[in-house]
């Protein structure tokens, strides 16, 4: 049985979007990774013509802006953070415009400072999360 087809207004979360922020100390300002929530709706890039549950079908590419956005709660962020996710695994079966249709449970990254799998690096746990009855293989 397939995953459940991703739409516009589903999210893209992550738990801890590591950060470094130049936190002040008397020494000068010192990098330290921060973990910050991610929950980001998609809404740009999605489907012109294909719809799930009534909204525009998103894909591999399809991103979300995070809301809240990213803020330290002490010193400045060493890079600042684009605050947008993204969708970049999809199903290697079903296309939708050429590009594999996102699903439910779909890898996504997001504007963290530390890439998945380097050094110090939390674990893989960015996804798309939402409801739909449209399932995809």
């Amino acid at each position: 049985m397939g995953q459940a087809a991703a739409k516009m207004g589903d999210s893209i979360v992550n738990a801890a979007d590591i950060h470094v922020v130049l936190v002040p100390s008397p020494g000068g300002p010192v990098p330290t990774p921060q973990p910050f929530p991610f929950n980001g709706k998609i809404s740009m890039n999605t489907s012109l013509n294909v719809r799930i549950n009534g909204r525009p079908a998103a894909t591999v590419g399809s991103m979300g802006q995070n809301l809240p956005p990213h803020i330290p709660s002490s010193g400045t962020f060493q890079v600042p953070p684009t605050n947008l996710g993204r969708v970049v695994l999809g199903s290697m079966t079903v296309r939708i415009n050429g590009r594999g249709a996102a699903r439910m449970g779909d890898f996504c990254e997001t504007c963290h400072d530390i890439p998945p799998g380097g050094p110090q690096a939390p674990p893989p746990t960015l996804q798309v999360l939402g409801l739909s009855n449209v399932m995809i293989g």
